[in-house]
């Protein structure tokens, strides 16, 4: 790209404006930042709000031999940027170009690696905390936070339900050397200990969860339904998407033959289901605190993922098809399982998918260490789902019922609480659906009270 497509860009991840050159540690801060990232340009004759101001070339010889000096003695391991000059209407910039380090965490010798580590946030430099310093270390030895050993085990893990979620998700036998191969596990002095991946997929970090809301109106002031699913990953995802497909518009229409009816939802599922994947395998798990959210407006649903963009990788990277794995293993998992799309066409696709419906275009925004996913609804679709299946309930079957009905080819019966888990919905919702189900003859009721299950009705 040239320089003054960057600068009229602005300050962002990889850039920085001065209109002249500042002190030796805010230099240093700067560069520290863009090697622990993925690379960046200080960009001397520039100011804040990119007017080209140019500096004076009397002192440009003087100027670079400082900064290759503030480098030396001030950063560990030593940084070897690009410095050099620039000529935009007759006006000279100053650039130091760094490159992507292979040799993190950089950090100011003076104060240390502990306090002196710096990454870029945005446009600006920030102190790393210390579980940001040990991913930059495992940057440098090309080890992912879900393939590291999980360190702070603190609950016994019951080998038999990880290795029954894997079959049924990858859908083959798994044995003990399998989880090995998958890097579920790994050989550590003799004895075999697991690998972060393995909590993870169990959703047993706290923070491994997602949290949906659907709100009233179009701000967080008063919520209509609330949930917190946990569990295993390939759980979660179910769970998150019938969340999303209960709170969507479903509309029906004849088809050309007069008889068939189609039906459609305002968002596709396809885009939001990339989505709210991309969420689960390409979030930060080493992120302590914070976890997946999905929230629907009336105008628009946000799903946010805890964790910048990897490896320096911006926003027009990702749009135009790039791909960058943060958790290999997690990513393995779920590509085996077929819950990815081709790398690098998902978000391009669910772009393509909003634009054959009609629908305004995406937004996807970096803020801080969050990434927000932006889908905008259909103005026009008043609608509900509810209102919709109800008005014809004897001739459709919705998302939720065709997840129960999916549910009784491994299993004889279904009770309501096993359905408000799998479905991810509240007792009223899913007591309401199953009768539904009863008065379409898809299914029959036996029992009463807590004795109360659900079994397929025989045609």
């Amino acid at each position: 790209m040239m320089i003054l497509d960057i600068i009229k860009k602005g300050e962002g991840k990889k850039t920085e404006f001065k209109r002249e050159l500042p002190s030796s540690e805010k230099i240093a801060k700067t560069l520290v930042s863009f090697a622990n990232i993925g690379g960046g340009r200080l960009i001397v004759g520039v100011s804040d709000n990119g007017e080209i101001v140019g500096i004076n070339d009397l002192d440009i010889t003087s100027q670079m031999d400082r900064i290759s000096n503030i480098i030396h003695d001030l950063v560990h391991p030593v940084i070897i940027p690009d410095i050099y000059t620039f000529n935009i209407e007759d006006k000279i910039l100053l650039i130091v170009e760094v490159f992507p380090s292979p040799i993190k965490p950089h950090f100011l010798k003076n104060i240390g690696k502990m306090d002196g580590t710096y990454i870029r946030v945005g446009a600006t430099n920030k102190k790393a905390d210390l579980e940001y310093i040990q991913e930059l270390e495992r940057q440098r030895l090309n080890i992912s936070f879900d393939e590291d050993l999980w360190i702070n085990q603190n609950e016994e893990i019951n080998i038999d339900a990880l290795i029954e979620i894997l079959n049924r998700e990858l859908k083959r036998p798994i044995t003990e050397k399998d989880l090995l191969n998958l890097k579920l596990m790994r050989q550590q002095h003799g004895k075999k200990t697991y690998t972060n991946a393995v909590p993870i997929i169990l959703g047993l970090f706290e923070h491994a969860h997602i949290k949906c809301a659907r709100f009233k109106g179009n701000t967080m002031d008063i919520f209509i339904d609330q949930k917190e699913f946990k569990g295993d990953l390939f759980m979660q995802l179910e769970q998150a998407m019938a969340f999303l497909l209960t709170h969507i518009n479903l509309h029906g229409e004849v088809g050309n033959d007069y008889i068939t009816r189609i039906d459609e939802y305002e968002i596709p599922p396809e885009a939001l289901r990339e989505i709210v994947t991309n969420a689960i395998i390409h979030r930060d798990y080493n992120m302590a605190g914070s976890d997946i959210k999905i929230a629907v407006f009336d105008e628009r649903i946000e799903i946010i993922s805890p964790g910048g963009l990897p490896k320096g990788i911006t926003l027009e990277d990702i749009i135009s098809g790039r791909s960058e794995i943060r958790n290999k293993v997690i990513v393995r998992l779920f590509n085996e399982a077929n819950k990815i799309e081709q790398w690098g066409r998902g978000i391009q696709r669910t772009f393509a998918l909003c634009k054959e419906k009609g629908l305004k275009e995406p937004v996807v925004n970096e803020t801080g260490l969050f990434i927000k996913f932006v889908f905008y609804r259909k103005q026009d679709a008043k609608q509900d789902a509810k209102q919709d299946v109800k008005r014809d309930a004897k001739q459709t079957i919705t998302k939720s019922e065709e997840i129960i009905l999916e549910r009784f080819e491994k299993y004889e019966t279904v009770k309501t609480t096993e359905a408000m888990q799998f479905l991810g919905l509240s007792k009223p919702r899913t007591s309401a659906i199953l009768k539904q189900m009863v008065e379409k003859n898809l299914i029959d009721k036996r029992g009463q009270s807590r004795a109360t299950v659900y079994v397929k009705k025989n045609k």
